[in-house]
């Protein structure tokens, strides 16, 4: 055993002075996502910064311009969206690592009310959308614009369905998701949102969840953006499927990505 550990006593005393000088801080990660991903992703960035020592900016991506930021030379490393047009207009622009590109998370439309009013709108709890419009039949629905998602899934609604002429005389635009949920609280009524997006409200309960035969499930992809950081921007798209991560996106109302 002596005969072992000598050779490797003498390498470290033969070290030269550099190398116990501290590591050079890692570059900072950029990360665009949109911005009902803003929570989850700000919570798994702390985890990922105490674990990796990496630095990590979240900007919400704004949906109109981020295309021709990016193509002006954005420094961006890593983009978390439900846009899939995005990211393949991205990747056939040669702007994407697309063997990067990876499902992290899922979530869909919702019908949600606002607890304090749950008594007063008499609604039940987990009916069919379409039960949920006959049995509510006075009560205002607001929801997003549509150049949100929400807003954009909502829209999709008003034409095909047999409910959309019902759903088109009650519902409400609003130019936000802050205004729709102030509205939703001053008087009974009843809104459509993201799912994930109602578990931070709490006061906000769902009382439907649209199946995929009438409004697609929102899947979030992850990826890596062309840049000196490569390495490292695929590390971190990587740990977004971990353990730990997947567990983050379940407390913020996510679901998995579909198998």
């Amino acid at each position: 055993m002596r005969m072992i550990f000598l050779p490797i006593a003498i390498v470290f005393a033969c070290l030269p002075a550099w190398a116990d000088t501290p590591a050079a801080p890692k570059s900072n990660l950029t990360i665009l996502a949109d911005d009902a991903m803003l929570l989850p992703l700000a919570r798994i960035a702390r985890l990922y910064a105490s674990e990796s020592k990496t630095p990590l900016t979240i900007v919400v991506k704004n949906a109109n311009a981020v295309q021709q930021q990016i193509e002006q030379g954005l420094e961006a490393h890593v983009i978390i969206t439900a846009n899939i047009s995005l990211i393949e207009q991205l990747a056939g622009q040669g702007l994407t690592d697309v063997s990067s590109r990876k499902a992290i998370a899922r979530t869909q439309l919702a019908l949600v009310t606002a607890t304090s009013l749950d008594q007063q709108a008499n609604v039940a709890k987990r009916i069919s959308f379409a039960s949920m419009l006959a049995a509510t039949p006075t009560l205002p629905i607001y929801a997003n614009n549509a150049q949100s998602m929400e807003g954009a899934l909502t829209a999709k609604l008003l034409v095909g369905q047999p409910f959309s002429a019902s759903l088109a005389t009650r519902l409400e635009t609003k130019t936000s998701h802050d205004d729709v949920m102030t509205s939703l609280r001053e008087a009974p009524s009843l809104a459509l949102i993201l799912a994930a997006e109602a578990v931070g409200e709490a006061d906000v309960a769902v009382v439907s969840l649209l199946s995929n035969a009438i409004s697609p499930e929102v899947n979030y992809d992850v990826v890596v953006l062309g840049s000196e950081l490569m390495g490292e921007s695929k590390v971190f798209a990587n740990y977004l499927s971990s353990r730990r991560a997947r567990a983050v996106f379940t407390q913020f109302g996510y679901q998995p990505p579909t198998p």
